[in-house]
């Protein structure tokens, strides 16, 4: 089984979002193999607009960039997993752009959605249809409900409602602010049994979907321990500008 690794997150080893990534594919069997690519680190330009991916014979972008390796190793996945914060609620802006890349894997809209559930546009290669999509996210607020609605909408547009499994961490700046480390490996290991899971059937389980969703701290506790992280500068320190 090969497993590709889309880290959208510009801090790249130091994303909150990774280390669940991560502590997902833990949980896969021996033998795995396991691709990671980390967007900030790629020359990854804007989409043009120009169509020529749905004009030209060989459906391919015109543009000649590191988007070319993506698209490669998005075709050899069997599962593939987008992994980044959300930020301003939606997707950091290199991943939004490689995102807006994938136009090119996919059929010209002529007026009617695609006969398929699982996407809007039909697939260029229908064996697309047969990967497995993951998104896991990491956000600074107590709740996912209010803040992921959007983003969320815009899977449901590429991937079909219910074509995709998003596992949806609230309370991520937890993991850079050195503190409730035991709650933090108790989430941690319930992800790596969700990685597990999932490996051997391509879906979690309504109780295990529950049991990932429950935020780590309590909503007291989180604010408090965040506010006290920013506030005396260990927040600027662990996160600089640079």
């Amino acid at each position: 089984m090969n497993v590709l690794i889309l880290n959208g997150s510009p801090k790249g080893d130091r994303s909150n979002t990774i280390r669940i990534a991560k502590a997902f594919t833990e949980g896969f069997p021996e033998g795995t193999n396991i691709r990671r690519i980390d967007i900030y680190s790629k020359d990854i330009k804007p989409c043009r607009g120009c169509f020529s991916c749905w004009r030209n014979g060989d459906g391919r972008c015109v543009i000649k960039d590191d988007m070319e390796e993506i698209v490669s190793a998005i075709k050899e996945a069997d599962v593939i997993i987008e992994s980044y914060p959300l930020y301003f609620y939606g997707m950091p802006s290199q991943m939004k752009a490689v995102t807006d890349r994938c136009l090119q894997l996919v059929m010209p809209y002529m007026g009617e959605k695609s006969d398929s559930d699982l996407t809007f546009n039909e697939m260029k290669d229908p064996d697309m249809l047969n990967k497995h999509m993951v998104l896991i996210s990491t956000c600074g607020y107590v709740e996912a409900e209010p803040v992921y609605p959007a983003l969320l909408a815009q899977y449901d547009l590429m991937c079909g409602k219910g074509g995709y499994t998003a596992i949806l961490c609230p309370e991520g700046e937890i993991f850079v602010t050195g503190q409730a480390k035991r709650q933090q490996e108790a989430y941690l290991d319930s992800v790596r049994a969700a990685g597990a899971e999932y490996a051997s059937a391509f879906a979690l389980s309504d109780e295990t979907m529950r049991k990932i969703a429950i935020p780590i701290l309590s909503p007291q506790s989180f604010c408090a321990i965040t506010k006290s992280h920013w506030l005396d500068g260990h927040w600027i320190e662990r996160n600089p500008a640079d």
